[in-house]
């Protein structure tokens, strides 16, 4: 009996098909920027999901079961971000006329919730999200101290409408925006872009894009090959241009289900004066 019992969860172990109705991410980014001044820099991101029906793993990557399956599901996500700053001379930046050294702090909290909905051949989707930024700076002059502080909070929001001609293609669009302080507002025009193809022998490969456009546009352009239904590899391209100045970023990416239910995964990026390394895990239930 016990021998049965064994071989019957050895059995469910290794089997291709598992179903899940929830999902937690996690991940944390370090920056390592070409300054003389910032000293640390970093990002925690933690997501949860659920889906309205169980998803099913069967016969597809285990990281795209639930595109592939059209699961609808609603998330709530959150992010945290720090940036802080050496001891310099700041009199040489502002033209002070007396030797002057200071440090700087900035803090960021955001928060979003959203769904992604599939009807048949029509995807819907939508997000709401609030970033509250703090940013504080100490300067000491004279053997007197000076501290000053800056707060600001955003709302932001996107809404796309999207059609799967197949069931493993989508093309979106919609709007793309944000409201902050100070009438510091924007909307932008929105695409998205998806298609996870198989290959021979279980392999599959994921292509996708993201792009919004407007006083400030962003591109976002990604590829995946995965190599069975637990392993990944692949590397995305971003650029920001807002008209005057461009910014862009490459980043090689990877990630294994160790089983159905735990992953992990790593990222290392490069950008303009800064490069970044990620680490992150998924688990299912």
């Amino acid at each position: 009996m016990k021998r049965s019992l064994f071989a019957l969860g050895l059995a469910v172990m290794s089997s291709s098909s598992f179903a899940y109705n929830a999902q937690v991410d996690a991940g944390f980014s370090y920056f390592d920027h070409d300054s003389d001044w910032i000293d640390s820099n970093g990002q925690f991101d933690l997501k949860g999901t659920f889906y309205f029906e169980p998803v099913d793993t069967k016969n597809s990557p285990f990281n795209e079961a639930a595109f592939l399956g059209h699961n609808s599901h609603v998330y709530a996500q959150y992010g945290y971000e720090y940036l802080d700053t050496q001891t310099v001379d700041v009199s040489k930046f502002f033209d002070f006329p007396i030797a002057a050294v200071g440090t700087a702090e900035y803090d960021s909290h955001s928060i979003a919730a959203g769904m992604e909905y599939f009807y048949e051949q029509f995807y819907f989707a939508g997000e709401l999200g609030l970033v509250q930024d703090k940013a504080e700076a100490t300067v000491t002059a004279l053997g007197m101290t000076h501290t000053a502080s800056a707060d600001k909070d955003t709302t932001t929001y996107r809404a796309l409408v999207g059609y799967m001609p197949i069931s493993n293609l989508l093309f979106a669009a919609g709007i793309d925006g944000f409201q902050g302080d100070n009438d510091h507002d924007e909307n932008r025009f929105a695409v998205r872009a998806k298609y996870v193809a198989p290959l021979a022998q279980g392999q599959f490969i994921n292509l996708e894009t993201n792009g919004a456009f407007g006083d400030t546009d962003s591109v976002m352009v990604a590829a995946d090959y995965y190599l069975d239904h637990a392993f990944s590899f692949g590397a995305a391209y971003s650029i920001i241009d807002d008209g005057e100045d461009d910014a862009d970023f490459f980043s090689i990416r990877s990630k294994y289900f160790i089983n159905s239910n735990f992953a992990v995964g790593g990222a290392v990026g490069f950008g303009d004066d800064i490069q970044a390394l990620n680490i992150n895990a998924t688990y299912r239930f």
